[in-house]
């Protein structure tokens, strides 16, 4: 299960930053995207760390 988790933070942290480049410097989709892709790196980095946290305590 905690594989499964940090799996899913990497995937987070993968798609908030190519949308965040594809924003940039492909297309521009405004703020709007830009604040959504942030969100996703913010919601893989903070499901990392927490499955970090997790694992280091077992």
């Amino acid at each position: 299960m905690k594989e499964v988790v940090k799996i899913s933070g990497f995937i987070l942290l993968i798609i908030g930053t190519l949308g965040l480049l594809i924003n940039e410097f492909v297309f521009d989709w405004g703020r709007a995207a830009a604040i959504t892709f942030a969100a996703f790196n913010i919601a893989g980095l903070a499901t990392l760390a927490v499955t970090h946290r997790g694992m280091r305590k077992i």
